[in-house]
C-alpha cells in the first residue's frame, strides 16, 4: 500500500520535468547568439546604422525561426524531456568545466587569459568604441616605447558584450560573475543540442562532448620517448587541433558560440539558414567561419535530387541567407580588418619546414592522431553522410596555408569540422556506453568505442587535474604566483609588463583608425 509520502512525491517529480521542443531550442540559441551582436551595434555604431542593422538582423532571425519551425524534423526528434537528474548532473559539470577552464579567471589559467581579463576590464571602463590614449600608460618603459597618440581597440569580443553591459551598470567583479553565467548558459545550450542530436536527454552525451579530443596522448608520449620538446596539445608545432576542453581553456569566447552554431546547422533539415549561421560564426570567430563555410555549402546541397533541385534556390533566397551575411560582413569585416597587423607568420605551409620529409611526417601525424583514428571508427556509420566527408576534406586541406605563428588558421578554422566529428564520435560512444551498461551486445567493438574516448580524454582530464592543482597552489598556498598570468596586462590602456607590449600592439591596437572604413563611416 502506498504511503502519503509516495503519493505526493511522484507528481512533484513529474511536474519537475521540463519538455523542450526543437523549435524552442533553435529560438533560444539564436537569441543567445544575436543579443550580443545587437548590443555591439548600439554600443559601437552611429545610431542610424545601429537601428538599421539591428532591425535587419532581427528580421533575418525571425524569418529563420519561422522557417525552421515549418520544416519537418527529418531524422531528428521534435522534443526532449529533461528530468531533475539531468539538471543535477549537467549544471555542476558545467560549473566545473568553466571553473577549471579559467573562465572569468577564478582558477589558474592559460596564458591567453592575460588578454581575456583585460578585454572585459576595458569594455567596462572605457567608452565605446574603445580608444586608448598613450598618455594613460603608467609603466615608464611602455610609455616611452609608445610615445604620444591614440589607437582604437579591435578584436572579436562579441561574446563579452552582455557581461560588459552588466559591468558598466555595476562593476568588474559583477561582470566577471555575469561572464561565468553567460558562458554557462551557452554551455547548457550546447548540452541541449547534444541531446537533440542524440534524440533524447543524455548526460553521457554532454560528458562525451566535453572530453572529446584527438589522440594527443600517443604522439605526446612518442615525443617524450624521443626527447622532443612538446606539450600535450602542442606536440605538432605547425599543425595541431585543440580538444574541446582545451578550447574552453583558451578561447571560450569562440568555442562556445562556435559549437552551438555547428549544432544548429546539424539540426537544420534544409539550407534555409546557412547564411545566417555562417555569418553568426564570422562575428564570433572569423577563422572558425572559414572552416564552417564548406559545411554550410554541404548542408545547402544535401539531399537535392533532380526533381527538387529548385529547392536549392528557394532555400538560398531567404531573409536569413540574404540579409544577415550582408549586414555582418559590412560591420565585422570592416572592423576586424581595421587592424592590418593582427596576423603574422603567414604563408604556404612548406615554407616553415626545412625539408619535405619533415612536413610529410608532421602532416601524417596530424591527419592520423587528430581526426584520422576517429574517422576510421566512424566510417561504417557515416560513410554515406556528406557532412562527415566534408569535414574530413576540410581538415585535410586546411594545413596547406598557415596564418599566425601559432597557426590560428588551423587551430580555430578547424573548430566546426572537428566539432562535427566530435559530435558523431560522442553519439557513437554514448550509444555503446549505454550498451555496455545494459550488457547488450557484448562485442569487442562496443568496448573499444568507449575505450577510444577514454584514451582521447587522457589529455583533457590531465589538463583539468593540472588546473585544479595549480589553482590550489596559487589561490590557497600562495605558491607559484609567477604562473598566474591574469594580471600581466590588466588593461590595454595601462599595460603592467612591458614584455606584453609587442603582442598587444600587433593584435589589439588599430593605428590611424580614423582612416579605416569602420571608424570613418560606421563607428560613433
Amino acid at each position: 500500500m502506498r504511503t502519503a509520502d509516495t503519493l505526493t512525491t511522484g507528481p512533484k517529480l513529474k511536474e519537475a520535468e521540463v519538455t523542450i521542443t526543437r523549435g524552442n531550442f533553435f529560438t533560444a540559441s539564436l537569441i543567445y547568439l544575436t543579443l550580443p551582436i545587437v548590443i555591439f551595434f548600439f554600443g559601437y555604431l552611429k545610431i542610424v546604422w545601429a537601428l538599421l542593422f539591428s532591425a535587419l538582423t532581427i528580421t533575418a532571425v525571425v524569418f529563420a525561426i519561422k522557417r525552421f519551425n515549418k520544416e519537418k524534423t527529418g531524422d531528428h526528434t521534435d522534443k526532449i524531456t529533461l528530468k531533475p537528474s539531468y539538471f543535477a548532473v549537467v549544471i555542476p559539470l558545467i560549473i566545473i568545466f568553466l571553473f577549471l577552464g579559467g573562465v572569468s579567471e577564478y582558477s589558474w589559467t592559460t596564458i591567453d587569459h592575460r588578454v581575456r581579463y583585460a578585454i572585459l576590464n576595458d569594455l567596462i571602463n572605457y567608452k565605446w568604441p574603445v580608444i586608448f590614449d598613450f598618455s594613460t600608460q603608467e609603466n615608464p618603459i611602455v610609455a616611452a616605447q609608445l610615445g604620444e597618440g591614440k589607437v582604437a581597440f579591435a578584436y572579436y569580443f562579441v561574446f563579452w558584450m552582455v557581461p560588459a553591459v552588466i559591468g558598466k551598470l555595476t562593476n568588474l567583479a559583477v561582470a566577471r560573475v555575469a561572464l561565468f553565467i553567460w558562458s554557462g548558459i551557452g554551455l547548457f545550450l550546447v548540452s541541449l543540442g547534444g541531446s537533440f542530436l542524440y534524440k533524447k536527454a543524455s548526460k553521457t552525451m554532454f560528458i562525451a562532448i566535453m572530453f572529446f579530443s584527438g589522440f594527443d596522448v600517443i604522439p605526446g608520449y612518442i615525443n617524450d620517448f624521443l626527447n622532443i620538446p612538446s606539450t600535450w596539445e602542442g606536440w605538432n608545432i605547425h599543425l595541431h587541433i585543440h580538444g574541446n576542453f582545451y578550447q574552453i581553456m583558451n578561447v571560450f569566447n569562440q568555442s562556445i558560440p562556435g559549437w552551438l552554431i555547428t549544432m544548429l546547422l546539424m539540426l537544420c533539415v534544409s539550407g534555409s539558414c546557412v547564411g545566417l549561421l555562417g555569418s553568426l560564426m564570422f562575428c564570433y570567430s572569423p577563422w572558425a567561419a572559414i572552416g564552417f563555410a564548406p559545411l554550410c555549402l554541404c548542408r545547402l546541397l544535401m539531399n537535392k535530387t533532380k526533381e527538387n533541385r529548385k529547392t536549392i534556390i528557394t532555400d538560398l533566397l531567404t531573409p536569413g541567407n540574404l540579409i544577415a551575411p550582408v549586414v555582418f560582413i559590412i560591420v565585422f569585416a570592416t572592423y576586424f580588418t581595421a587592424n592590418s597587423q593582427a596576423t603574422s607568420g603567414n604563408g604556404l605551409i612548406w615554407k616553415f619546414y626545412d625539408s619535405t620529409t619533415e612536413l610529410i611526417i608532421d602532416y601524417i601525424k596530424y591527419a592520423v592522431f587528430e581526426f584520422g583514428i576517429w574517422a576510421l571508427i566512424l566510417f561504417k556509420r557515416h560513410k554515406k553522410d556528406p557532412l562527415f566527408w566534408t569535414s574530413i576534406a576540410t581538415l585535410l586541406i586546411m594545413p596547406v596555408y598557415k596564418i599566425t605563428i601559432a597557426n590560428d588558421f588551423i587551430m580555430r578554422g578547424s573548430m566546426a569540422p572537428m566539432f562535427l566529428i566530435g559530435i558523431y564520435a560522442s553519439l557513437f560512444v554514448t550509444d555503446n556506453f549505454h550498451r555496455c551498461l545494459n550488457d547488450k551486445g557484448f562485442v569487442l567493438k562496443t568496448r573499444l568505442a568507449v575505450l577510444a574516448l577514454i584514451v582521447a580524454a587522457y589529455v583533457p582530464i590531465n589538463l583539468m587535474i593540472t588546473s585544479a592543482v595549480m589553482t590550489y597552489e596559487i589561490k590557497v598556498n600562495k605558491g607559484h604566483l609567477e604562473d598566474d598570468c591574469t594580471h600581466d596586462i590588466d588593461s590595454f590602456g595601462n599595460i603592467n609588463h612591458e614584455d606584453q607590449l609587442e603582442m598587444v600592439q600587433t593584435q589589439f591596437y588599430v593605428y590611424n583608425y580614423e582612416d579605416t572604413i569602420f571608424f570613418k563611416y560606421l563607428a560613433k
